[in-house]
């Protein structure tokens, strides 16, 4: 729980859990726990409340802003809202969402197993001839390449579009993958 100290409608000191130093702030020096009763007044005027914080839930391309807070009955009551990020933040935020969706696509065409195989396969080139088997194998690989190619090249195309229109794309939707 959290408390802060109001005089007037205005908070004369920072929200905090109760602690010794806000204790301090109260005269209850010693005093473990929070008074049972809440508000608690204090001299001049001024209130230990408790304060209930209504939370807004943010999507990505949001920030929290709090309202400073207001007396409501007997507590001090802080209401989050949303305001949508700077469309050069969004669009930022998408080009790595872009990097990391572009890895998870081509590790889902390209298994490990895959690629070391590849390898395994430029190395025996290398000694003899591959037989038949080995040489459908590549032909399998190659394919692969050129879908790993489409995935890289659709992903440059959504990191070249201008912030504004990058803003307005769900980088993780297939329609804006193509084929790839």
């Amino acid at each position: 729980m959290k408390y802060a100290i109001e005089k007037n409608g205005v908070l004369i000191s920072s929200v905090s859990a109760w602690t010794p130093g806000l204790a301090k702030k109260c005269g209850l020096v010693g005093n473990n726990q929070v008074p049972q009763r809440l508000p608690f007044d204090l001299n001049d005027g001024a209130k230990l409340r408790a304060v209930l914080t209504v939370k807004a839930s943010p999507n990505p391309y949001q920030f929290v802003i709090d309202d400073g807070g207001a007396v409501v009955g007997d507590e001090w009551v802080i209401t989050q809202s949303l305001q949508d990020k700077a469309v050069e933040q969004i669009a930022s935020q998408k080009r790595v969402e872009i990097n990391n969706e572009t890895a998870r696509r081509i590790d889902e065409v390209v298994p490990l197993r895959k690629l070391e195989r590849a390898i395994e396969l430029i190395e025996i080139r290398n000694f003899r001839d591959l037989s038949n088997a080995e040489d459908n194998e590549v032909t399998v690989l190659k394919g692969i390449k050129h879908q790993i190619k489409a995935i890289r090249q659709q992903s440059n195309l959504l990191k070249s579009l201008l912030d504004k229109e990058l803003a307005n794309i769900d980088v993780f939707d297939d329609a804006n993958w193509g084929k790839a």
